[in-house]
């Protein structure tokens, strides 16, 4: 949305954009120029302006565009004008604007890509390996289908591969070669690995009775042992692939905690945490 009118007498808005970028602290919006000098509040019904902008993306730091009064006068709009789809107004009674992006033309909806579903590294190769298997068994019976159907346009009177009907007639090659492709697909189709994805299911569950009884994994504070709640990511466990880091101390723990001090000459210490 445009800002074109605020509340505040400079004409700035405070938005809060932890819903989008995560960041707490609060940022300002400022209203289009020559719409910031109006003492009073915008008129939707009175509005006579043009707007022009970019197409809808989901550059959340980008906005172009401009506003063209009556008079022909152009304004240049930018980010610092644009409100997004789920921000937070803070510090500001009330905003008014022009709607530039709606539903899912929105920024915030076009940077939603739905949720990520995780795949282990051999769970990902294993479809690899069963899509190529199952091309390799469309080309083995696409080539005996072409085969066969050649084999009978050249040899007719072959009874053996082109077995007549109880009236006497012959099934044409095009068609028996259609026949003869399913016919392959019943008898070729071990060479996809069906059984393998149930022997990884059956060693993943072994591995989770493993996990689950693990001593070194046992927690005397909360009484319970590690609980697996998912088969697909076991085996990748104690794999690192990303590594974040936060300054703000999101990842980390501030915890002082006693040890030993001396009053008056006098030792005192904590078993637990620390040696006496």
């Amino acid at each position: 949305m445009v800002l074109l009118f605020s509340t505040d007498p400079d004409g700035i808005c405070h938005i809060e954009t932890s819903g989008l970028d995560g960041e707490s602290n609060l940022k300002q919006k400022q209203v289009v120029r020559r719409y910031a000098e109006q003492d009073s509040e915008v008129d939707p019904e009175k509005f006579s302006s043009r707007i022009e902008c970019e197409s809808p993306n989901n550059d959340l730091n980008r906005f172009r565009g401009f506003l063209e009064h009556s008079n022909k006068e152009r304004v240049g709009l930018s980010k610092e004008n644009l409100l997004l789809r789920g921000c937070t107004i803070r510090n500001t009674e009330a905003v008014m604007g022009i709607v530039v992006y709606a539903g899912h033309e929105t920024k915030a909806m076009l940077n939603n890509s739905g949720p990520r579903y995780k795949r282990s590294k051999l769970e990902r190769r294993a479809n690899t390996d069963v899509l190529w298997c199952v091309l390799l068994l469309a080309i083995m019976c696409l080539t005996g289908a072409l085969g066969h159907g050649i084999w009978l346009s050249r040899y007719e009177n072959i009874p053996f591969f082109n077995i007549p009907e109880p009236d006497g007639h012959t099934t044409s090659p095009v068609l028996a070669g259609f026949y003869m492709f399913w016919t392959m697909i019943i008898l070729l189709q071990v060479l996809i690995p069906i059984s393998l994805y149930v022997s990884i299911e059956i060693v993943k569950l072994g591995q989770i009775y493993f996990i689950q009884s693990d001593v070194d994994f046992y927690n005397e504070k909360m009484g319970s042992t590690v609980q697996c709640r998912a088969l697909n990511i076991t085996e990748d466990l104690g794999q690192i692939q990303y590594l974040f880091s936060d300054k703000t101390g999101t990842l980390t723990e501030n915890k002082m905690v006693f040890r030993r001090c001396s009053v008056a000459g006098f030792d005192y210490c904590h078993e637990e945490n620390g040696e006496c």
